[in-house]
């Protein structure tokens, strides 16, 4: 729950002995400074603390309430913290205007930002990524046109990058962004000039379909992680678990892992949905189905946290998104550093890290003979297609094998 406090923000000191006059919003570890107004010290003391009472004095904290129920109701109407939004809403002097220049502007920031703000259903990870996109391709020209972006372009802000060690990865999702964005104002708000060539053609540039080769741990591998017990630190043991926990539940992501209720367990199963497709999977939305054994049963007794709402006990009912996005990546950044430690102590041959459960779950029951249909299902895949890539990673036993028999 946020809180809006006016104070005499005494952080930097202005001229003539003054102090910024500031709203000060604070929502957890998030804390943000509007300033208002300039004031020294004996200004606030005689206004503020020794109310006094002639007109102007009486005028200004009254305005000064009423900047304060500004601010709160800004902070109410909002899904989660955000700087940016906060700030627009608050110092909204020259809000039209800006509106009007951006609502014309063929500027490419205007236009992400534009879109970021027409679009309510994205997610504050969404947000945050297509931001970060937009940066990538302002870098060098942050004043360039749509209409400059072409296939020329795009080929040379692609070599650049990969020239600085960028992954292909990183380099295909900012340009699946940036799709999204021409595509947005070509075809539906139909602002971009009729005459501007589409570099996404099938003449233009193509991002490449690219699926990077994974390596799995082994079933040996597995076995001793689960069963390792020699612990350097319960920060270690912990991470282990959470890790064994996401391996037994389905090979669930961490995310999902951190917003699990009690409540959702049904009987002797947890049942839900997964948090990367709820939102952007329109058909054949599937529920996880967690069978509940006792290696399972064992696991919660050792991290789960009765006395909350959340089987972690990280999240606090009522949580933004930014909260949850703050504990997901803390979490993760421990939990893999402990997990790092315990790789190398095992001597694997893949580094152990979250997102490695997920394809050691997969992994685990192919080779044990399970059919692609029924890892698809438990996986909770919309097809098998997506199930495949995760079954095409191999552990590097067999890539050795495979090459034994060279001559």
């Amino acid at each position: 729950m946020a809180t809006c406090s006016l104070v005499l923000d005494k952080r930097v000191k202005l001229k003539n002995n003054n102090y910024n006059l500031s709203i000060r919003i604070i929502e957890g570890k998030n804390q943000l400074y509007l300033n208002i107004a300039k004031l020294t010290e004996v200004q606030y003391s005689h206004i503020f603390d020794k109310k006094n009472m002639e007109e102007k004095s009486v005028e200004f904290r009254h305005e000064c309430i009423k900047r304060v129920s500004q601010a709160e109701k800004i902070i109410s109407e909002l899904d989660f913290f955000d700087r940016n939004k906060i700030k627009t809403k608050f110092f909204n002097k020259d809000t039209d205007l800006k509106n009007e220049q951006i609502f014309t502007s063929l500027k490419l920031s205007d236009l992400f930002t534009r879109y970021i703000s027409e679009n309510e259903h994205l997610s504050f990870r969404t947000i945050k990524h297509m931001e970060h996109s937009r940066n990538v391709f302002l870098r060098g020209n942050s004043g360039i046109s749509i209409t400059e972006i072409d296939k020329e372009f795009l080929v040379t802000n692609e070599k650049k990058r990969l020239r600085k060690g960028t992954s292909i990865s990183s380099i295909n999702s900012n340009l699946r962004d940036l799709r999204t964005v021409i595509n947005y104002f070509c075809n539906k708000k139909k602002i971009i000039p009729k005459d501007y060539v589409y570099p996404f053609s099938a003449e233009g540039y193509k991002i490449t379909e690219y699926i990077p080769k994974k390596y799995v741990l082994s079933n040996k591998e597995i076995e001793k992680i689960v069963n390792f017990k020699n612990f350097a630190n319960p920060e270690e043991e912990f991470a282990r678990n959470i890790w064994e926990l996401l391996y037994r539940c389905n090979g669930i992501n961490f995310a999902d892992l951190l917003r699990l209720r009690w409540e959702q367990q049904n009987g002797k199963c947890f049942v839900f949905f997964r948090k990367k497709t709820e939102k952007t999977r329109k058909n054949l939305k599937k529920d996880v189905v967690v069978p509940i054994d006792r290696k399972l049963e064992l696991l919660l007794q050792k991290v789960g946290d009765r006395n909350s709402k959340f089987v972690l006990g990280f999240l606090k009912e009522g949580y933004s998104e930014q909260n949850f996005d703050y504990y997901n990546r803390k979490l993760r950044k421990q939990i893999n550093y402990s997990l790092s430690e315990l790789s190398e102590k095992l001597e694997l041959s893949v580094p152990l890290k979250l997102k490695t459960a997920r394809d050691s779950y997969a992994s685990v029951l192919k080779r044990s003979g399970v059919s692609i249909d029924k890892i698809s299902e438990m996986l909770s895949h919309s097809n098998t297609k997506t199930t495949q890539h995760y079954l095409d990673s191999m552990d590097l036993d067999t890539v050795f094998e495979i090459n034994s028999h060279l001559i």
